[in-house]
Parts: structure tokens; C-alpha cells; sequence
């Protein structure tokens, strides 16, 4: 099985940062490069983490409402 999330040794993310960034996409902060720059990663990287792309070992019982 490959390894996910923090466990991936080029992750750049955390699963709290993750779970933050889905959090402020569903209560409404939808500026993805504001939220890509406060997180050190690109504005593609947030887009596939708000879509349920990437981190999807975190989406289970998570709000994901992208449009």
C-alpha cells in the first residue's frame, strides 16, 4: 500500500492543515491563492485538496462542497 497523507516523505502539508483548509473552503474563504500562500504550497495543490483529489483518506464523515 502506498503511503499517504503525513506518512508520504514529501508530503508538505499536515492532516491538521488539510482539515483547515476544508474547513475555511466550506465556511465560505474561497480564495484559493490566499489559501495557498498561507500554506506554503500551490493554488493546484489546494484546488485538488478542496475537490477530494488528494488527502482522500481524510473526506470520510468531512463536509467537501467545491464548485
Amino acid at each position: 500500500m502506498a503511503l499517504r497523507g503525513e506518512l508520504h516523505p514529501q508530503h508538505k502539508l499536515t492532516e491538521r492543515q488539510v482539515r483547515s483548509i476544508r474547513k475555511l473552503w466550506s465556511v465560505g474563504h474561497r480564495n484559493i491563492r490566499v489559501l495557498a500562500r498561507n500554506n506554503g504550497v500551490s493554488p493546484a495543490n489546494i484546488r485538488k485538496i478542496v475537490r477530494g483529489e488528494t488527502w482522500k483518506h481524510l473526506l470520510f464523515g468531512e463536509f467537501n462542497d467545491y464548485q
